[in-house]
């Protein structure tokens, strides 16, 4: 049996190894997923926009925080409320209303 170094080990994360979780789209749906549009690390992210079913809070999903300016997920976490295991892919035509639905939701605090 090799040596095993005992700084050679995975990086866990929650018990889950730190990495995106894929979602089952056909290549046709997959098309019609809206892109991100925020920045990452001086780049346009590109990555699939999701929107939680709790909270509604929406956003693309990163393996680290604050790496995009429009994340709303982290490792299929919500940065909103923190459930995990919610995110739902938004398609293109319906990305309008959730923008506006959660805008509708923000308390907008006055002076």
């Amino acid at each position: 049996m090799p040596k095993v170094f005992p700084n050679n080990q995975y990086w866990l994360r929650g018990g889950q190894m730190n990495q995106k979780r894929h979602f089952e789209l056909t290549p046709a749906e997959k098309e019609k997923v809206e892109s991100c549009r925020g920045i990452k690390e001086e780049h346009p992210c590109k990555n699939p926009v999701f929107r939680c079913s709790k909270c509604g809070y929406y956003g693309c999903d990163q393996e680290f925080v604050d790496k995009c300016s429009e994340q709303g997920f982290k490792n299929d976490k919500c940065l909103n409320c923190g459930s995990t295991d919610t995110r739902i892919p938004i398609m293109k035509e319906d990305f309008a209303k959730f923008v506006a639905e959660w805008a509708e939701e923000i308390p907008v605090v006055k002076d």
